[in-house]
C-alpha cells in the first residue's frame, strides 16, 4: 500500500518503496516520451516533462483523496506525516531528468 492511515484515522504516513515504485512507473512513460521525441528529432526539455506530469498527477493529493474516499475520512496535505520526505523523493525524481 502506498501510504498508511493511523488507527485514529488522523495522519497518514506514505510508503516510502511503494511511492518511490510510482515514481518509477512515471519516469518510465516520461522516458518513452523522450525516446519517441529524440526518433522524430524534436527538440523536449526532459526537467520541464517531468515536472509537468509530476505538477498533472498530483501524486500527494491523490492519495489523500483516495483515502479520504475509501475511510470515509477529512485528511489534508499536512496530515501526511511524512511529507517533507514525500516532497524531497519527488525532488530526487526530478533530478534524474536535470542532465537528461
Amino acid at each position: 500500500m502506498i501510504a498508511t492511515l493511523n488507527k485514529s484515522k488522523t495522519a497518514l504516513t506514505i510508503n516510502r518503496q511503494e511511492f518511490k515504485l510510482a515514481l518509477d512507473k512515471i519516469g518510465a512513460g516520461i522516458d518513452k516520451q523522450i525516446v519517441a521525441l529524440k526518433k522524430a528529432k524534436q527538440s523536449y526539455d526532459a526537467v520541464e516533462m517531468a515536472r509537468e506530469v509530476i505538477s498533472e498527477a498530483n501524486i500527494l493529493e491523490a492519495i489523500i483523496e483516495g483515502f479520504n474516499e475509501a475511510e470515509g475520512t477529512n485528511l489534508k496535505l499536512a496530515d501526511i506525516t511524512n511529507i517533507e520526505a514525500a516532497q524531497g523523493w519527488i525532488d530526487d525524481f526530478l533530478e534524474k531528468y536535470s542532465g537528461v
